[in-house]
């Protein structure tokens, strides 16, 4: 009797594992007058079957989800960075110009309030076309933003964070590849550049390139490089052949506090076109650096002309009438494949000498 006492209270603990399960009814009853059952059990989602509904059936589902969407983007803060966003069909469209678009649901791991990424692409390129991420790449990078984004209460700044660290390596990297690739050509000694990193300068040429390391981040390495300056009218000494850059302009390419692509001119010049300060910029999703340093040539030249205009101006023996000093800018409208140039400028200066000799 004691041994069955005992027995009978330890047993107790286990009956409440030991209950039968409640029958699925319902379902039963479905697939005897039906034939077919149309909501599969949650669990085989495991094994990566899922059912899918009809086309009577998906019109109100994605009513459903596209309220569930808009509600939760009233829950969450957007980047202000973020250039649009469109909600269709359940899905919400991010979108940075010249960087990144996004397409994003819920239901990360069969969780409602977390994000899933459908799709990710960058908008960084050049004339080439937009950089690409292999396919392994693309899902594991996709993969760690979902992770992360599900793990903070801002996800969408956690989304941008990331992707707009990606981007700017690869712009560097790509003004880097392009620079050296100017060198190679045909700007060869013309111009010369020097890398920014941390403070300090490297000499142009040991370039080190932004990786995308297996689980779709950047690599460290890569993002140690934020800057680049870029030399013109190269001053050589004429017992060396090395330029003297200390008094050369130069138009430096480097991320500002706010992680946006910056482009700084060494000195004051003025646009031929608008007559006012010249702003440089990249265009991040067609990079031409090529072109960039023409139009700070030519803006440059514009000033340094400008300057020789007023001091003849103000030359009595050459200035005998209005008009006699004369600046004159020309722009040609198409170049040779018929698209717009804006940047080829050409000036012409030119004075009336009025003396008797």
């Amino acid at each position: 009797f004691s041994q069955a006492a005992d027995s009978m209270f330890f047993m107790h603990e286990g009956l409440q594992q030991a209950r039968a399960p409640i029958y699925d009814v319902p379902s039963a009853v479905e697939v005897l007058l039906n034939g077919t059952y149309h909501r599969l059990p949650k669990c085989i989602e495991d094994v990566g079957t899922q059912s899918t509904l009809n086309v009577d059936q998906q019109k109100p589902a994605l009513m459903k989800l596209d309220a569930l969407v808009r509600s939760k983007l009233l829950e969450v803060s957007l980047p202000k960075d973020i250039t649009e966003v469109k909600i269709s069909d359940g899905t919400v469209l991010l979108r940075v110009d010249g960087e990144f678009k996004v397409l994003v649901t819920l239901g990360y791991r069969g969780h409602l309030s977390l994000w899933r990424i459908l799709h990710l692409e960058l908008l960084v390129g050049e004339r080439s076309g937009p950089v690409k991420l292999e396919e392994l790449q693309r899902h594991a990078l996709g993969d760690d933003l979902e992770r992360r984004m599900a793990a903070v209460e801002d996800p969408f700044m956690t989304l941008y964070s990331i992707l707009h660290e990606l981007c700017v390596a690869l712009v560097m990297d790509t003004v880097i590849r392009q620079v050296q690739a100017l060198r190679q050509g045909r700007w060869k000694d013309a111009i010369k550049f020097e890398l920014i990193s941390d403070g300090s300068m490297g000499q142009g040429g040991n370039a080190g390139g932004t990786q995308i390391t297996p689980d779709g981040e950047a690599d460290a390495a890569g993002l140690r490089t934020p800057g680049l300056k870029i030399l013109y009218w190269l001053d050589f000494d004429k017992t060396s052949s090395t330029p003297d850059v200390g008094s050369c302009p130069f138009i430096k390419i480097e991320p500002g506090p706010d992680l946006q692509i910056k482009c700084l001119h060494s000195s004051f010049v003025i646009d031929p076109v608008t007559g006012k300060e010249a702003e440089f910029s990249l265009d991040q999703s067609c990079i031409d650096v090529e072109k960039l340093l023409l139009r700070a040539i030519c803006c440059n030249r514009y000033t340094r002309l400008l300057e020789i205009f007023k001091e003849l101006e103000k030359n009595n023996q050459i200035v005998r009438a209005p008009g006699d000093v004369r600046l004159e800018t020309q722009m040609d409208k198409f170049d040779s494949d018929g698209k717009k140039v804006s940047f080829f400028v050409y000036f012409s200066l030119c004075y009336l000498d009025t003396s008797p000799s």
